[in-house]
């Protein structure tokens, strides 16, 4: 391509006396010079342009990648899943998760259960149970810290704070230090080394994934709270669980309560017949109150065991209010 550094127009002007012809093929080579340098001139314009849109998209790009946070290729742990950890049948669920995406705040609630999610544990030995952190770009320049705090006798609630805003993920994992007794051995002979040695610590660990890209609830307005508020929000919690237990166990003894009066009238209008049946109808009739009168005792135990958790759950608010 033949470039054209200076207009023609540009150039020195003709001599004077030149003649008229010399006049007409100069300012036609002057139009012709200036529009192939109009066009070489829009090339470059062109070329410079492309060139600086593809610049600003790669620095776009670049910068959207260091401030948003990137897909993790870990899965967040689902609300109220139970997860066994240790060798002494303790479960721990993730109850729930608030981060302020302005000051890098991540609020984490746990609650330890038994074998099964009814049985609680006697209460949270900070001593025995172990803690460990990780994650995937969530450290914001070595000053992201975590606070533990034990808010009643199974739950904890884990602090971190100045964390990065744009953070992939989080993983607190939960291991359980305790000796497992039952592998425990003594040698026959008692000079020998392993006589009595403690048994090591399970491995069984319960990591909980915490993952920014999988709808975490965002509270801007969220602060650091103290222990005090955290012991208090979660009093109030399991005060309204035990309320709600309450309430679903009146329902289920009305329910209970009305199936026995369906039961009582199915007995007393297969007596109603029993006069008018032959004898072998008369013996299955009497097999069929029998099975009636053997529901009802069963939904009347079920109503005395009901009551008896109720008057359980209000006597637990009562301390619990205290």
């Amino acid at each position: 391509m033949q470039h054209v550094k200076v207009k023609y127009s540009e150039k020195p002007h003709l001599k004077e006396g030149a003649t008229w012809f010399s006049r007409w093929w100069y300012h036609r080579q002057i139009k012709h010079d200036n529009r192939r340098y109009n066009h070489y001139d829009q090339q470059r314009k062109t070329v410079t342009l492309r060139l600086l849109s593809l610049l600003g998209i790669a620095a776009a790009i670049l910068i959207y990648s260091m401030v948003m946070p990137r897909p993790s290729s870990t899965v967040s742990t689902k609300l109220n899943q139970t997860m066994a950890f240790g060798n002494q049948g303790t479960n721990v669920q993730l109850t729930k998760k608030v981060f302020n995406d302005e000051t890098g705040l991540l609020e984490l609630h746990f609650k330890f259960t038994g074998n099964t999610d009814d049985t609680l544990t006697t209460g949270i030995n900070m001593k025995r149970f172990k803690l460990s952190f990780a994650g995937d770009r969530y450290i914001q320049n070595g000053q992201s810290e975590y606070h533990i705090i034990a808010t009643s006798t199974n739950t904890m609630v884990v602090q971190f704070e100045k964390l990065k805003t744009n953070f992939q993920d989080v993983r607190v994992g939960f291991a359980d230090k305790s000796i497992d007794t039952e592998n425990i051995k003594t040698a026959v002979d008692e000079s020998s080394d392993s006589a009595k040695k403690p048994a090591k610590t399970s491995d069984q660990v319960a990591t909980i994934v915490i993952n920014n890209d999988d709808k975490l609830p965002v509270n801007k307005q969220r602060k650091v709270l103290t222990k005090k508020q955290l012991v208090v929000a979660q009093t109030n919690t399991n005060i309204q669980e035990q309320k709600q237990t309450i309430k679903e166990n009146r329902t289920a003894i009305k329910e209970w309560q009305a199936a026995i009066r369906e039961q009582t009238e199915n007995v007393r209008a297969t007596r109603q017949q029993m006069p008018d049946m032959a004898d072998k109808e008369q013996a299955q009739a009497n097999e069929t109150i029998e099975s009636y009168q053997s529901k009802m005792t069963d939904l009347k135990k079920n109503i005395s065991d009901t009551k008896a958790t109720i008057d359980s759950k209000k006597e637990k608010i009562k301390q619990l209010e205290k």
